[in-house]
């Protein structure tokens, strides 16, 4: 056949496989760019659509509010502190009195004293270490009459003497007259009896004895108190 007259565009295979017009092509792309742009803009409208307004980010993240200050515990003052932070030993514990919860209050509003208090020792007791006698007394009523009477001590030292000293109180009043062995000495009640010179040595664990002659009234009550240099003695 022969060819027509004038010049047209050679025709070109489009993307289905079909020989076509390739202004129909590109009038196909476009109108398919379009419709994918439509689209688009239709689905960023829906989602600015569904975005809630007034409200910031915080918000919607579980409620949480927009104020950062902490809320507010049971223990806790309504509100943050206007002051400045005190130490921990003046904090409010909670009870009211300000007083920390470690140390006890005072009863009555009182300091208490400092000073630890130490309980008297009980009546009749003594604070020295009682020690075992040095010396043991055995007395002796010899013989006795109407106003007299003769008696003997015989003293037992654990210790060596090389000097010694009885002493003793009598109860009823009574006073020697004369005595053997010692030099006596009396006042009031009280009765001492000095070694002589022969028997002023005494070893450990030995004796001294000495007697005398004495009047009484009305009562003759064995005498007490003995003593050996100042030091108390048993009476056996």
């Amino acid at each position: 056949m022969p060819p027509r007259c004038g010049w047209a565009p050679a025709a070109r295979r489009d993307p289905d496989g079909e020989w076509g017009d390739p202004t129909a092509t590109k009038a196909r792309t476009l109108r398919n760019g379009l419709l994918v742009a439509a689209v688009l803009v239709s689905a960023l409208a829906l989602a600015v659509s569904l975005m809630p307004f007034g409200e910031s980010d915080d918000s919607a993240q579980g409620g949480t509010p927009t104020d950062s200050t902490p809320v507010a515990g049971p223990g806790s003052p309504a509100g943050p502190s206007a002051g400045p932070a005190t130490s921990p030993s003046s904090t409010d514990t909670g009870t009211g009195t300000g007083t920390p919860s470690g140390s006890p209050k005072p009863s009555g509003g009182g300091t208490p004293s400092a000073t630890t208090r130490t309980d008297p020792e009980p009546q009749g007791t003594s604070s020295s270490t009682a020690r075992t006698a040095a010396c043991e007394v055995a007395y002796d009523l010899v013989n006795q009459w109407p106003d007299g009477f003769q008696a003997t001590v015989t003293v037992t030292t654990a210790e060596a003497l090389d000097s010694w000293r009885v002493g003793w109180s009598f109860r009823d009043g009574q006073r020697v007259e004369q005595m053997w062995d010692a030099a006596v000495a009396q006042d009031g009640s009280r009765v001492t009896a000095s070694a002589a010179d022969y028997n002023k040595d005494v070893p450990a664990d030995g004796s001294l004895s000495f007697g005398f002659l004495a009047s009484w009234q009305n009562k003759n009550t064995a005498p007490y108190a003995f003593s050996l240099n100042g030091e108390a003695c048993t009476l056996s």
